[in-house]
């Protein structure tokens, strides 16, 4: 009984934030352009290799925080403003072998404030680190670092809730750190849901 009410009270409280939006962002030029905004989100996809010695398929799970630290900058099409972003990054290898890939981001994102508040197309790039168990020639660690480059496009619904589309490219590899450094290249296709505040 306990369990079942712990998880309608979570669901009413997901629920609460799709619909419930302060107006925190009234007097400025819509979602994402307030220093000090912030932003939860959680994207999933799918994603693929390319030029690698591995053909191989996997499902992304990427949870993630961000943090506008700049006001509005530029002016004309390329006004935005520049966010910060902390990202869960876990992925489940499902073609050719069952592995995984898990670790952490992080990422500059710049935010484009186009005339229409709804849409917030952005471009970003990132660095981190990941553990995986993935078998493939030429992969010599399990510990590698990861980078990416990406772009996407947020629609908010309401100032507070928006659904994200992306694509980004992304590198595996160690770096080095061991003589077998093939490394693995990926594209990788995402959708998903935010909510600042």
């Amino acid at each position: 009984m306990r369990q079942r009410t712990g998880t309608a009270i979570l669901l009413l409280a997901l629920l609460g934030l799709l619909w419930v939006c302060p107006s925190l962002q009234a007097a400025d030029e819509g979602p994402l352009s307030a220093k000090g905004t912030k932003q939860l989100g959680v994207n999933i996809g799918y994603g693929y290799s390319f030029s690698s010695n591995e053909d191989i398929r996997f499902a992304p799970v990427s949870p993630y925080f961000g943090y506008v630290f700049t006001d509005p900058v530029g002016t004309g099409w390329y006004r935005g403003t520049g966010e910060c972003i902390v990202e869960g990054d876990f992925n489940y290898v499902f073609k050719h072998q069952k592995r995984y890939a898990a670790g952490i981001t992080l990422m500059g994102r710049y935010n484009l404030l186009s005339k229409h508040e709804n849409w917030r197309p952005y471009v970003q790039a990132g660095f981190g680190m990941v553990g995986t168990n993935l078998s493939m020639r030429g992969f010599g660690a399990d510990f590698n670092f990861s980078s990416n480059v990406g772009a996407g496009i947020q629609y908010f619904w309401n100032p507070c809730n928006a659904v994200n589309f992306e694509w980004r490219l992304k590198h595996i590899s160690n770096a080095g750190l061991d003589d077998d450094n093939d490394g693995l290249n990926m594209s990788i296709l995402m959708v998903g849901y935010s909510h600042t505040f």
